[in-house]
């Protein structure tokens, strides 16, 4: 509750003796006793209403009044008219709207990253057509599969930095991130005999991580 104008300390009284000793005074009689300490001096507005100032002029000059009314609404309309927007900031920047140093930085850094994967690539596979390696062939299986889905990743980067119209930056900064937790949790895996099936797969994933940042 909240009381404005005349003493409202006064209200402090109710369920007291306003000693502060317990004793049942209402609100009623507080309310009372409060409306008599209220006067001119110590008045509290409240319950405003905004109306027009013409409403004001009318109480002087009627015709003044009609007047400034419409002097107002032809400007008002005027300024309107004047100041609507016909172009507007997008609320969030798009990939193809960076730079285009940005997106020649991005575009060069997921070529150099896909040509390093392709040689890790080439390395497991030719490991895997070595029948010396048979022994290994699951270390290099699955260095072959990361390598690849490295690639795979390189190449969707720069698909959208060329040609993907609605991607915004924030939903590639949040997608890049997503992926690198993800390849920082497949370096740290350990399969086989002393992990050793999971060795090489393990280097590929740090790779694509530094390239997820």
């Amino acid at each position: 509750m909240e009381a404005e104008g005349g003493k409202s300390d006064l209200w402090f009284k109710v369920g007291t003796n306003g000693s502060g000793e317990s004793e049942s005074i209402s609100a009623t009689e507080v309310a009372r006793e409060w409306a008599h300490t209220i006067d001119n001096s110590n008045l509290y507005p409240f319950d405003f209403e905004l109306r027009p100032l013409w409403e004001l002029i009318e109480e002087v000059d009627k015709e003044k009044a009609k007047q400034f009314k419409l002097y107002l609404e032809d400007k008002w309309e005027k300024d309107g008219n004047r100041h609507l927007p016909s172009m507007f900031l997008p609320t969030k920047l798009r990939v193809v709207q960076l730079p285009e140093a940005s997106k020649t930085f991005i575009y060069n850094t997921s070529r150099a990253h896909e040509t390093a994967l392709m040689e890790e690539s080439a390395k497991a596979q030719g490991h895997l057509d070595n029948l010396m390696h048979f022994i290994d062939t699951k270390r290099h299986k699955r260095s072959l599969e990361s390598a690849d889905s490295g690639k795979k990743e390189a190449l969707e980067i720069i698909d959208i930095v060329r040609s993907n119209p609605n991607m915004t930056v924030e939903e590639l900064a949040d997608k890049l991130e997503t992926q690198s937790h993800y390849r920082f949790a497949e370096s740290q895996r350990y399969l086989g005999l002393w992990g050793n099936d999971s060795k090489d797969s393990n280097k590929v994933q740090k790779l694509c991580k530094i390239f997820l940042g």
